[in-house]
């Protein structure tokens, strides 16, 4: 496993729990606000950081977009032949694992979770590459943990409808959580900023980060 995402000791056996992952669903204010801004007619550019997911490639085709999807974890984690501490920097990394056109200009970004899981230089260098590729008015949704500790591994989101998102756990073995604060997310993401936010009762905190 590379070194470029954050790195927790894992909780001991006895504090993990044993049962097969499981999942929720939540209300989700944030992608109900994001998915206002989608007007009938317009097209729209997006970029997954999530797995691939059928549900939510289904629920994209009712609009007019273009849809890019980069399981970054996954990308990440199994490309372990490059890292910075070969003295490669972040920003190589990340124009290397995410290369787009010079041209290309994302209206959405779903991040889902994955912040959670990058160290803080890995976490601002790839906001720094992101923002080449938005423009003014980019939203991005993340979903950020603050909570003790979180799975080893990203959940599973899938969009059941405007509002509702499932929430499917990959790992009952838990791991130290950064629990990012607001005042810090602003310096790991220039040019973002947050639009909006909201607390979830499952110890979320939904984000839409705005690009200016």
């Amino acid at each position: 496993m590379s070194t470029w995402f954050r790195r927790w000791d894992r909780k001991s056996t006895a504090e993990t729990a044993e049962e097969a992952p499981e999942s929720s669903v939540q209300k989700s204010l944030a992608l109900n606000t994001l998915f206002h801004q989608i007007k009938e007619g317009q097209k729209y550019t997006i970029l997954d950081l999530g797995p691939p997911v059928g549900g939510n490639v289904e629920f994209f085709s009712q609009y007019s977009c273009k849809l890019y999807i980069e399981d970054l974890f996954e990308t990440i984690t199994s490309f372990d032949f490059l890292s910075p501490e070969d003295g490669f920097s972040y920003d190589k990394v990340f124009s290397y694992l995410l290369p787009y056109q010079k041209s290309c200009r994302f209206d959405f970004i779903l991040a889902w979770d994955v912040l959670n899981y990058l160290d803080r230089e890995a976490f601002r260098s790839l906001m720094i590459h992101l923002g080449r590729f938005s423009r003014k008015g980019t939203l991005m949704f993340s979903l950020i943990s603050t909570n003790r500790h979180m799975p080893e591994v990203p959940h599973r989101f899938k969009i059941l409808d405007n509002e509702n998102l499932s929430y499917v756990s990959q790992s009952s073995v838990l791991r130290d959580c950064p629990r990012y604060e607001s005042t810090e997310l602003a310096h790991m993401m220039p040019g973002f900023r947050v639009a909006n936010s909201f607390f979830l009762r499952n110890g979320y905190r939904e984000y839409l980060f705005l690009y200016e």
